[in-house]
């Protein structure tokens, strides 16, 4: 519920902002906003939502959400070495989450003169909840709780942007979670929409 209230919040407030901009086609546009959606793939894998506004073509500023996930988590190691075999308790299917939400800001290098790939290095801080099994065991069964842990965190996410036409283009980046407890990598591939670059290019 959380992913779909931040997704319809980022893109209303780009379809806003694109109607909004829609007459100044006559002057050259510095000032750049745009939504973006990335798969992520990793250690875990995942999506990332984010809402970037550049600045006199130069600097970012973006806000987002992430999120990672990996099921089937299997028994601590010590468990595993014992000679008799454990059984679960219940069906439910331990797993790994990671999830944050992030304030960026960065730098915009243009790679050509027509603006169509651009290289944004960007980080900053975000607070993240790490999500993870804690096993039990009884007898010859076991069963798991999920244990939450919520810290501040400091996210690298640098990308290749190709802003394909004036609204619309693909992203590429990898990307650094981390914390003093967890981290997280992960490549992401992503797509843009809103107002990427000038028109009149």
């Amino acid at each position: 519920m959380k992913a779909i209230v931040i997704i319809i919040f980022f893109t209303a407030m780009v379809l806003g902002s694109s109607a909004q901009w829609a007459d100044r086609d006559l002057s050259p546009q510095k000032h750049f906003l745009y939504t973006s959606g990335d798969y992520v793939m990793g250690q875990n894998s995942g999506g990332n939502l984010g809402l970037s506004y550049i600045y006199n073509d130069k600097y970012s500023i973006s806000i987002g959400y992430s999120a990672t996930n990996k099921v089937e988590q299997s028994l601590p190691s010590e468990y595993l070495k014992s000679a008799e075999a454990l059984t679960p308790v219940t069906d439910d299917i331990p797993f790994k989450n990671f999830e944050d939400l992030h304030l960026m800001v960065g730098r915009v290098i243009n790679l050509n003169s027509s603006s169509t790939m651009r290289l944004l290095l960007q980080g900053g801080p975000g607070i993240s909840n790490y999500r993870e099994p804690i096993f039990n065991v009884s007898g010859d069964q076991y069963y798991h709780s999920t244990q939450t842990t919520k810290k501040l965190c400091f996210i690298v996410n640098p990308k290749l942007e190709l802003p394909l036409s004036c609204t619309l283009g693909f992203s590429v980046g990898p990307m650094y979670v981390v914390n003093n407890e967890q981290s997280y990598f992960g490549l992401g591939v992503g797509l843009m929409y809103g107002v990427l670059r000038n028109s009149k290019i």
